[in-house]
């Protein structure tokens, strides 16, 4: 009987070169003649056959791998299989995987698979710690050039992390204290810190600071820039990738009491230094904001409202049909782009005495609306919520904002997890985190497909047990045979509109490929690059290519992970710089 594989493909090693179109003789098990058979059979839902799923008949060292794809009536072949032993497995979308173990030696040899929905629910492990720092509040994660991850509460003590490796180290800090400031990735793979408070006087939130500085992770030092212009500061600006790869930064709270601004500066690459562009229609801090394919940035909160980079004003888009969202305290939720150039804000606060009851809504731009869409099991707000390469959202933990949700919680805070997929509105329970975070912590996803997560154990700043564990969640995907490996790139550094070639091993057919920005989060926000960006293959055996989008304001500058894609499974990611 067909059974669900509880091994993760990642693990295996990765191959650097090419499989030769018939495996050695000894990687085969067989008697002193070879004889090669056919492995047949059909794959079907109940009574309905399957068409387009992806079979494979391999050895666990993937010294043998072949596979092939079901016709329009679920039927599968795969000719010329040497003698010996293997393991025989079925993927489908939103299915549940299936591998069995066979025997063959000639002839024929004939397989059903009947097929499930998906019930594979991830898992959660403890991989590591930011040993040197514990992250409470004011916390800031941001995924570096090379795949590791920045952890940061003031720049004093930032922790360096190595997903890779579970190690981390205190890197250097700077010399001058900043925290409850917003953070991205420049186009040089430099973090640059804007704006904050003093580590002087960190819970008061008043004393806002104009500082500006980066992080060389290469040479383990700090840069001071230019201060903003505005000279009150800005407490936790807002800030948004324009498509040249400068930022944009809005808002934020000021000296001597926390009141908020609409003004808004650039930062100009070139010179590193700022200058005054348009305000917003509301004084804010750090709304939920990204740039849209149009040029325009799109900010949520509050109300959503659109930045024109070439004449630097703000107009009024479409609102919300659930307008509140918390204003004027903060934003409920997340804004990532989707791959059709709409976006999708992600959480809600349950206002007017509970009438808001969607938990997401979808922009779109071509008609500057807002669409209700889906809801999980259990509403909630401030969540973790990270795009996948495969599509679908990762929404992790929030405030349920309910004395009592009938789960375990902390005040509310839960560590429930969702897969959400935006195309067709469907959300999926997944496993539960091992800790309850609230919107202090900070989740990334890595290039190994796994999703990061570590801070935010201090619930309403009390209510320990406090944690400086790092948890990953590994997603379904992690859970469907075998993965697709970039043996080969052409180049890690890239021009718009410039073709990418990678050698793939075992030379699985690919289905696509995906850019994914890099994020850089602090509390339930990302002023990194949040989209995913579908990218489509030419491939003859093992050699593949693809070529980037031209349009600077569908892929802006900076880094990205480029994930080879077998339907929903993703290879490992290989780092690129978009310059």
């Amino acid at each position: 009987m067909a059974h669900k594989l509880t091994r993760l493909f990642w693990l295996l090693p990765v191959l650097v070169s090419p499989l030769p179109a018939q495996p050695p003789l000894d990687a085969i098990p067989a008697g002193p003649a070879i004889s090669l058979g056919i492995i047949r059979g059909t794959v079907a839902v109940g009574a309905s056959p399957v068409s387009n799923a992806r079979v494979m008949v391999f050895v666990p060292s993937l010294a043998y791998f072949r596979e092939a794809r079901t016709n329009a009536i679920g039927r599968y072949a795969i000719k010329g299989v040497p003698s010996g032993a293997y393991r025989l497995g079925v993927a489908a979308r939103d299915f549940d995987y299936q591998e069995i173990a066979i025997e063959i030696s000639g002839g024929i040899l004939q397989r059903e698979f009947t097929l499930a929905p998906e019930t594979e629910p991830g898992r959660w492990d403890v991989i590591g710690n930011t040993a040197g720092e514990f992250f409470d509040a004011s916390d800031i994660g941001i995924l570096l050039a090379d795949g590791r991850i920045m952890y940061c509460h003031d720049t004093i003590t930032p922790v360096i992390f190595d997903p890779a490796t579970g190690q981390s180290f205190v890197a250097a800090g700077s010399d001058l204290p900043q925290g409850c400031m917003n953070i991205m990735l420049l186009p040089d793979g430099r973090p640059i810190f804007v704006g904050g408070q003093p580590g002087s006087d960190p819970g008061q939130f008043r004393n806002a600071v104009r500082y500006v500085k980066a992080y060389n992770p290469v040479a383990d030092t700090w840069e001071r820039f230019a201060d903003l212009l505005n000279p009150t500061g800005r407490w936790y600006p807002g800030m948004a990738r324009l498509a040249d790869g400068s930022l944009l930064a809005m808002g934020g709270g000021t000296r001597p009491n926390a009141v908020r601004t609409a003004t808004c500066e650039r930062l100009n690459l070139a010179t590193m230094t700022w200058s005054w562009t348009g305000s917003m229609i509301n004084p804010s801090e750090f709304s939920p904001c990204a740039l849209l394919y149009t040029g325009e940035v799109l900010a949520t909160w509050n109300p959503p409202q659109l930045y024109n980079p070439t004449t630097g004003e703000w107009r009024l888009t479409g609102a919300f049909n659930q307008p509140v969202r918390g204003w004027p305290d903060h934003s409920d939720h997340s804004l990532i782009v989707l791959a059709d150039g709409r976006a999708a804000a992600i959480g809600i606060d349950r206002a007017n005495g509970g009438a808001y009851t969607v938990m997401s809504e979808i922009y779109d731009p071509a008609t500057e609306s807002w669409s209700l869409g889906s809801s999980p099991a259990l509403l909630r707000e401030k969540s973790e919520v990270v795009p996948l390469p495969d599509g679908r959202v990762l929404v992790a933990a929030g405030d349920t904002e309910l004395a009592n949700p009938g789960v375990p919680h902390v005040n509310g805070v839960v560590k429930w997890t969702d897969l959400y997929e935006p195309a067709t509105g469907v959300w999926r329970r997944m496993a539960d985190m091992g800790q309850f975070r609230e919107y202090h912590a900070v989740t990334l996803l890595v290039p190994d497909g796994r999703v990061l997560t570590t801070g935010g154990t201090v619930i309403d700043f009390g209510n320990p047990p406090n944690s400086a564990d790092v948890e990953a969640f590994s997603p379904p995907y992690l859970f469907r045979g075998v993965r697709p490996q970039i043996a080969n790139l052409s180049d890690a550094v890239v021009d718009r509109g410039s073709n990418l070639t990678l050698t793939i091993v075992p030379a699985i057919r690919l289905t696509s490929a995906v850019l994914v920005g890099t994020q850089a989060t602090t509390h339930w926000v990302d002023a990194g690059i949040p989209r995913r960006v579908v990218l489509s293959v030419q491939q003859s055996g093992a050699n593949a290519s693809v070529t980037l989008p031209t349009d600077p304001n569908v892929l802006p500058l900076g880094h990205y992970m480029l994930f080879a894609m077998v339907d929903d499974s993703p290879s490992v990611a290989r780092m690129i710089e978009v310059r």
